[in-house]
């Protein structure tokens, strides 16, 4: 057996963009922090891919990050226009503040660097505040300028020290990408560029109403409190953006087919070729009883083992179940538990109304006829022409992975093509 990380990307101007719903990647944050595993995480937004597309120096920072997330919304609207219409916004602070809310039910603590003393005092303050249980490993202001190597080895030292496995840097930028790629490998956690969020948290500047961030006017909100910094920036990268994405779907639209360009999870199945090729999976029967949950967490990572067996042991002398207990360990997380639960029962029809093939009401017409036609959901949809035969293929496949804790981590295993969902 073979297990490797496997994520879904889309390349908008050039540079790859992780194309996984908010909680999805905030999951694979956690599960990365708590083992301490080395990664980076960058949040994009219009700025930063205008200023990977003039650099190549910071491009190849992009394409070296562990997630590249879609924090504007521009970039969410490009990927919605590039068949993946369930991709909602991973803002900066909605990261910061789940984060906060999960960490400590997961034993994760978190370490802040960058920004300047008064600042994170007044966070500190706040999270004390505002979440009680949150581990604060340490916070490290760093001077505006270039550390020696002494200082940055004592930096590097301090936070592995502290064993953090969330580090949030605060450096702007590209300055901030640039010091996450250098010190990979090098600290123990998964660090997180998260820009302007310190300063927004410790109350120094407003945040935008959600009106108008979910109307992507945020930069304008923005642009009416810090003018003075901002107006050049804006007026620099928002104009060329428009012209660069508008010219990226025009070409995509001649280059393919309208068949082609609806065609969703293209790159996750390109990378998963050999269990699509080889199997004489009939995508119309559905299959065996999804994997135990204790199963999907460990395909997921999430749990060793042993740990599950320690786990077992347990729910023999009581009568709770073996989620429950897992979640008392700090193995896991609640809601990282409800959300591969969910995954371990969900239905055609939730995939379809998540990814925005179907709306709700259209899902729930479409049930009725299920009923009095006794046909399955993926036949009526083929018979009205409503997804293609393909698509229905991909969309079933996801709902395998999903069962069976697949989703998301690569694993070849041999009974893969006698498998249905």
């Amino acid at each position: 057996m073979t297990n490797q990380q496997l994520i879904l990307t889309k390349y908008v101007l050039n540079s790859p963009i992780t194309s996984l719903r908010f909680d999805e990647q905030i999951f694979l944050i956690l599960k990365w922090a708590r083992a301490r595993e080395s990664r980076f995480v960058c949040l994009a937004n219009v700025h930063m891919l205008m200023e990977a597309y003039w650099h190549q120096e910071l491009a190849s920072v992009l394409e070296a990050a562990d997630l590249v997330a879609p924090d504007g919304m521009p970039l969410v609207w490009m990927l919605r226009q590039m068949g993946m219409p369930g991709q909602d916004r991973v803002a900066g602070m909605d990261v910061f503040l789940r984060l906060c809310q999960l960490s400590p039910q997961c034993n994760v603590s978190m370490f802040f660097v960058g920004s300047q003393k008064e600042i994170l005092e007044r966070m500190r303050e706040r999270l004390q505040q505002e979440f009680p249980n949150l581990q604060i490993a340490g916070m490290e202001p760093l001077p505006f300028r270039p550390l020696t190597p002494d200082e940055d080895n004592e930096l590097i030292e301090k936070i592995n020290a502290s064993g953090a496995g969330l580090v949030f840097v605060c450096l702007g930028c590209p300055k901030q990408e640039y010091w996450m790629m250098q010190h990979r490998h090098k600290i123990r956690a998964v660090a997180i560029g998260i820009g302007a969020v310190f300063a927004l948290y410790a109350g120094l500047h407003k945040r935008a109403p959600s009106f108008v961030r979910d109307s992507g006017m945020e930069w304008l909100y923005r642009l009416l409190q810090e003018p003075h910094r901002l107006w050049y920036r804006y007026s620099q990268t928002i104009p060329p953006f428009i012209w660069l994405s508008s010219q990226q779907l025009l070409s995509q639209f001649q280059g393919q087919s309208s068949k082609e360009l609806v065609q969703s999870f293209d790159s996750y199945l390109s990378a998963r070729q050999d269990i699509d090729s080889n199997s004489s999976l009939d995508f119309l029967t559905l299959d065996s009883e999804p994997s135990k949950i204790g199963e999907i967490l460990v395909r997921q990572n999430l749990v060793s083992e042993k740990s599950l067996l320690l786990a077992l042991e347990d729910q023999h002398k009581t009568s709770k179940k073996i989620g429950e207990i897992l979640v008392e360990k700090k193995y896991i997380s609640q809601p990282e538990l409800e959300y591969h639960l969910n995954n371990q029962k969900i239905k055609l029809g939730e995939i379809l109304v998540q990814n925005h093939v179907l709306s709700a009401s259209h899902l729930n017409l479409l049930l009725k006829n299920q009923k009095l036609n006794y046909q399955k959901l993926g036949e009526i949809m083929l018979a009205q022409k409503i997804i293609s035969e393909q698509q229905l293929k991909h969309f079933l496949l996801e709902q395998h992975w999903r069962h069976h804790g697949l989703w998301l981590v690569y694993n070849k295993i041999e009974n893969s093509s006698s498998c249905v969902v």
